[in-house]
C-alpha cells in the first residue's frame, strides 16, 4: 500500500469544507428566497386590500356624491314648489282684494246712480267706465262722483228726475205717540201671599 500524500488529504479536507460552506450558502440562499417569496406574497395581499379598500372609498363617495345630488336636486323642487304655493298665494289674495274694492266700488257706485235717478243703476255701473276711479287714502274712491255724473250727462236716456225724500216732497211722515199703560186693580184675595206683603210694605212706607 503506497503511502498518502498528505497534500491530498489537506487538498480533499480543504474541497470538503469548501463543499459544507457552498451547502450552507445555499441553504441560507434557500431560506432567503423562501422570506422573499413570503415577503411578496405579504406584499400582493397587501397590496390587494389597498386595492379593494380604494375601490370600495370610490364606491361610497360615489354613493354620497349620488345621494347628494338627489337630495340637492328634492331641495331645488321643494324650494321652486314652496316659491310658487307663496306667489300662487299672493296672487290670490290680491286678485280677492281687488274683486273685493271692486265689489264696494260698484255697491257705491250704484247708490249714486240711484241718487241721481238711475232707470236701472245696475246697467248704468255696468256702462259707465270706472277705470280711472281710485281707492284714495283714507278709503274713499275718488273720481267715482265725476264718473257718474259724467255718464248721466253722455247718457241722460239711463237716467230720469232724482227720487225726491218725504221733507222734498212736502210728506213728513211721524209716527204717533205711544199711549201711557193702564194699571190693573189690585185684588187682594186672588194676590200671591209675597205680592201682597210688597204691596203693603210699599203702601206703608209712602204714608
Amino acid at each position: 500500500m503506497s503511502e498518502i500524500d498528505q497534500n491530498t488529504v489537506r487538498e480533499l479536507e480543504r474541497a470538503r469544507a469548501d463543499l459544507t460552506r457552498k451547502n450552507e450558502e445555499i441553504s441560507s440562499l434557500k431560506g432567503f428566497r423562501d422570506e422573499v417569496s413570503t415577503l411578496r406574497a405579504e406584499m400582493a395581499s397587501t397590496r390587494k386590500e389597498r386595492d379593494e379598500a380604494i375601490k370600495s372609498r370610490d364606491g361610497f363617495k360615489g354613493q354620497l356624491e349620488t345621494q347628494k345630488n338627489a337630495f340637492e336636486a328634492q331641495l331645488a323642487e321643494a324650494k321652486m314648489a314652496s316659491e310658487k304655493v307663496a306667489a300662487d298665494h299672493e296672487a290670490t289674495v290680491a286678485q280677492l282684494k281687488t274683486a273685493g274694492e271692486r265689489a264696494v266700488m260698484e255697491a257705491q257706485a250704484e247708490t249714486l246712480a240711484t241718487r241721481l235717478g238711475a232707470h236701472n243703476p245696475a246697467d248704468v255701473v255696468r256702462l259707465v267706465d270706472l277705470s280711472a276711479v281710485k281707492r284714495g287714502e283714507y278709503g274713499k274712491f275718488e273720481g267715482l262722483t265725476e264718473a257718474l255724473e259724467a255718464a248721466k250727462t253722455e247718457r241722460a236716456y239711463l237716467f230720469g228726475e232724482p227720487p225726491k225724500t218725504g221733507a222734498e216732497q212736502g210728506r213728513t211722515i211721524t209716527a204717533p205717540a205711544p199711549k201711557p199703560g193702564t194699571s190693573e186693580p189690585v185684588n187682594a184675595r186672588t194676590m200671591d201671599g209675597n205680592d201682597y206683603e210688597a204691596q203693603k210694605r210699599q203702601f206703608l212706607a209712602s204714608k
